[in-house]
């Protein structure tokens, strides 16, 4: 009996809405990053401490990912999306009444990372549930894929709707708006039971694993360990290029290239658009080529990531063309490996517990993504400019390609 057979069509539209659950989630994080410079006039701060912004969501991210994961496991995909997109769309509706005050906004920020780490949660169980084993690298990569869409959006249409409204309170109010739409398409979507024919094959598909094992048996095995080390190296490569560079891009010199606003936009959804084909071909290369190795993927990611130093080098960053063609390699490397690590994820652990796992291995990952951040942030304010930051990113790239050496899939556990 074929793929199609045996599992329906239905899982398409459930895809469908977790992909614009992550897009709109990831739109309205992304969506300070090109404006950055103006969010901070407006709150008249500097920009190591506008950074914090951007820092605190993915703070929230971590700590809520974790979490985010039993609300998963235990209540299902609709309230983990619906929690999660309350958390991203209700403060973007304050903003334009609390915009004036910083300790606010830093609140809205937090409460907005939480959004991520309730849907993310989501997306091993959708793989697990509702996709054959073989569909993993593909369902994975379109739903990783959102991130970049979301991302891609954020940094067009923020600098574009802050030129129309001269407001960065209303740019952040109207980029919300399509996060209603995507509650509105969780509830409809994901309310239906997945076939039983998916839940046998996902136990059956992890045949080294036990289908009885606990949340805390899987993390007595050493491989969830590493695993949470290689995302936390993923993470601080991702928030790094996206949260810092663009800021580099468009910050005055000497502290950046002085591109203003808008050619930063510009250029940073061209590396956002280019993740989104990354991800895609990242999860066909899961299925087709590596066969379910997701080592091979993730050290070709983190190798293509650290190359974003180059971008600091006076010969690429004094030609917009070399420039653009910089950022479009270096955009390819996080998120190829994406669909690769989420299918590891859902293809290693039981159904019942593979909701917390993603959201322990991201959860505790993205803390990776907040250090970068934070540091990031603490080397802009002391040196007045982003060598450092950016250069971290090839640090923590270089580290992931060490770890990810030691990526195979076995769940032995621990001796007690």
């Amino acid at each position: 009996m074929g793929i199609v057979e045996k599992h329906s069509s239905y899982r398409w539209l459930v895809l469908l809405a977790g992909c614009l659950a992550i897009c709109t989630i990831y739109m309205d994080m992304i969506a300070y990053a090109p404006i950055l410079g103006e969010i901070a006039k407006k709150l008249n701060i500097e920009m190591g401490a506008a950074t914090n912004l951007m820092m605190g969501f993915v703070l929230s991210v971590a700590c809520v990912l974790i979490w985010g994961g039993v609300v998963c496991d235990k209540f299902g995909i609709t309230t983990a999306l619906v929690l999660g997109l309350l958390c991203s769309t209700l403060p973007t509706a304050i903003i334009p009444w609390i915009g004036g005050n910083y300790v606010a906004v830093m609140m809205a920020r937090l409460v907005q990372g939480a959004s991520v780490g309730f849907v993310f949660a989501t997306i091993g169980p959708i793989l697990a549930l509702w996709f054959h084993p073989r569909e993993h690298g593909m369902a994975s990569g379109l739903l990783i894929g959102s991130i970049s869409l979301g991302c891609a959006i954020g940094v067009f249409a923020s600098p574009a709707v802050l030129g129309m409204t001269g407001s960065w309170e209303k740019t952040i109010f109207t980029l919300g708006i399509p996060g209603w739409a995507a509650i509105l398409l969780a509830i409809i979507a994901t309310r239906k039971n997945p076939p039983q024919i998916s839940a046998e094959e996902a136990i059956a598909s992890s045949d080294k694993t036990p289908a009885s094992m606990s949340f805390m048996g899987a993390l007595a095995c050493p491989i969830t360990w590493l695993g949470s080390l290689i995302v936390f190296c993923n993470a601080w490569a991702m928030y790094g290029l996206y949260n810092l560079v663009p800021p580099y891009l468009a910050a005055d010199a000497p502290m950046g290239l002085g591109l203003g606003a808008a050619m930063s936009g510009k250029l940073s959804i061209a590396v956002t658009i280019i993740g989104l084909f990354a991800t895609i071909f990242g999860g066909l290369f899961f299925d087709k080529v590596a066969k379910g190795n997701s080592r091979l993927a993730a050290i070709i990611g983190f190798l293509i990531s650290a190359c974003v130093i180059v971008i600091l080098l006076p010969a690429v960053s004094k030609s917009i063309t070399v420039l653009a063609l910089c950022l479009l390699v270096v955009g390819w490397g996080i998120p190829f490996m994406g669909p690769s690590i989420s299918a590891f994820i859902a293809m290693n652990y039981p159904p019942s517990i593979v909701g917390r796992m993603i959201g322990w291995w991201f959860g505790f990952g993205t803390f990776g993504g907040a250090a970068g951040l934070y540091l990031g942030g603490m080397s802009i304010s002391k040196s007045g400019n982003f060598y450092l930051a950016i250069g971290m990113i090839s640090i923590a790239s270089m580290i992931g390609v060490l770890l990810s050496l030691f990526l195979k899939r076995t769940l032995k556990p621990t001796a007690a």
